[in-house]
Parts: structure tokens; C-alpha cells; sequence
């Protein structure tokens, strides 16, 4: 900014660094000031009652009062990894069988089908490959399960007082036998006892899974 003199001063006139103020102190003479002085002056003698851009609010004295004065809860010192991130779709969820239960979804592997819906074509099922001896209503509706050595199975997941039903395709083979969950009925009263092929059977539960109905389908050519 040229030198002006106060008459030249306007609103739109703006002060530089190397600017000179005209103050008057107590007792006289007048002096010439610099503009950077100036401020320099000013943070240093407001400094401790003023935020200062640079300072990022690390100039607050409590930051916890600040954030209770904002209305931020605990929320708001989470790290990134504690909150879901729109980028990853949902993938952040440590359990995804938990998390549709919470919410009451059924898993997209297992529909859920309701009195009034009208369907165009068949229902398709993704093939769950069984790990383990648990039958995991939750991650599907057909599943398949070879065993080479005495087994006993067990049935998790099914949806409450719902009817539900699913279909093992069961190979066997050394003359393994199979043990059923003791809430299972089968047709003769007696479990069949399934010798080495592939053998298809349903389960059904009308009351969330606290009874089956078991049936042989049928044997499987290889």
C-alpha cells in the first residue's frame, strides 16, 4: 500500500507488512509503528484469549469442554477404523450372519418368502459346501457333505418360528454311518442308514427349529 496520509485512508485500503502506523503514547512524541510489529504485538498480547488459524484448534484449553459445547459425542475421537467407510460396501462387518440377525435380514443365499408373493420362473439357491458337520441354516438352503467316517450332524441358525426347509446331498463312502440331530423325525420312526453313494435328503421345520421332518429324496447315480 502507497503512503497515504488519514484522508487518503478508505475501507478498501489494506495494511502490509512493511506498512508504518502513527501512534501517540502516553506522554508523546509521536512514532511510526510497523504493521508487522502491530500484529505481532497483538497475538502475543491476545494470544492466550483468541483462536489462531495456524494452530488447528490446538490452541483450545480442554478439548473434551469443546466438544460437550459443539453437542459431539463419544463419536467424534473414534479412530477411522472404528466406523464404517462408504468406499468398503459393508465389508468392515465382523460377522455377517450377526449383523442380518440385528437387522432382521434374511442372507441373500436363503430368501425369505412371505404369504402374497408371485414368483416368474424357479427359486435358485447358491450350493453350500459344508466344512464341518453343522449344517448353518444361515449361509444357505442346499448343501453338500462327503464322509469317509462315522459322523454325527447338527443343524444351526434356523430361523424362529419360521418354516424353513433345506437339502443335503450326502456322499458317503467306507461304510460311513450318520448320526441325525435327536429332533428329527424321519418316516419310519428310524433313521435310514445310508450305504456308500450319493444320497439326497430334505429336512423340514415348521416351528423355527425345534422339530424336523426328515426324508430320504433319493440316491444319486455318479
Amino acid at each position: 500500500m502507497a503512503d497515504k496520509d488519514y484522508s487518503q485512508l478508505t475501507s478498501a485500503s489494506s495494511a502490509a507488512d512493511t506498512d508504518l502506523l502513527a501512534i501517540y503514547p502516553v506522554g508523546g512524541p509521536l512514532k511510526k509503528f510497523a504493521w508487522s510489529d502491530f500484529v505481532a504485538q497483538v497475538i502475543t498480547a491476545l494470544g492466550a484469549s483468541y483462536l489462531t488459524v495456524a494452530n488447528n484448534l490446538s490452541d483450545l484449553a480442554s478439548a473434551s469442554s469443546a466438544r460437550a459445547n459443539l453437542g459431539l459425542g463419544t463419536a467424534a475421537t473414534l479412530a477411522s477404523s472404528a466406523l464404517f467407510q462408504v468406499a468398503n460396501n459393508l465389508s468392515e462387518v465382523a460377522n455377517a450372519a450377526t449383523a442380518r440377525t440385528n437387522i432382521g435380514a434374511a442372507a441373500s443365499s436363503a430368501p425369505t418368502i412371505t404369504s402374497g408373493m408371485t414368483f416368474s420362473g424357479s427359486t435358485k439357491q447358491n450350493v453350500q459346501a459344508m466344512g464341518a458337520l453343522d449344517v448353518d441354516l444361515s449361509v444357505g438352503e442346499f448343501f453338500t457333505k462327503s464322509i469317509s467316517a462315522n459322523s454325527t450332524f447338527t443343524f444351526s441358525n434356523a430361523t424362529a418360528a419360521k418354516a424353513q426347509a433345506f437339502v443335503l446331498e450326502l456322499t458317503v463312502s467306507s461304510s460311513a454311518t450318520q448320526t441325525w440331530p435327536a429332533t428329527v423325525d424321519w418316516p419310519s420312526g428310524t433313521a435310514p442308514a445310508l450305504p456308500n453313494g450319493r444320497h439326497l435328503l430334505g429336512f423340514v421345520t415348521v416351528d423355527g427349529g425345534t422339530t424336523w421332518s426328515g426324508t430320504v429324496v433319493g440316491y444319486l447315480l455318479s
